[in-house]
């Protein structure tokens, strides 16, 4: 079973890679869209361009595949895991 998690500091979100729809880039920051009507939004001011980027294309490039969005590394925002 392939998921996704979103960490933040202490913060560990895990669930499964169905539920995501999308990852969409907002003028602040980054928002999780999940089916159900459920978001997540990240805000920070000062997220780089290319980090909300990467975290889009990634999404959409590896439909079945699990993701680690890591909110605290900007530098590398999301790694696919191979595991």
């Amino acid at each position: 079973m392939s998921n996704i998690i979103i960490k933040k500091g202490k913060l560990k979100l895990e669930v499964d890679r169905n539920e995501l729809i999308e990852v969409s880039e907002t003028y602040d920051g980054v928002v999780f869209n999940f089916k159900g009507g459920l978001q997540l939004c990240y805000t920070d001011n000062f997220m780089p361009q290319a980090s909300k980027q990467i975290m889009q294309n990634t999404s959409n490039s590896y439909p079945g595949k699990k993701l680690v969005f890591d909110l605290d590394n900007l530098a590398r925002p999301v790694m696919v895991d191979a595991t």
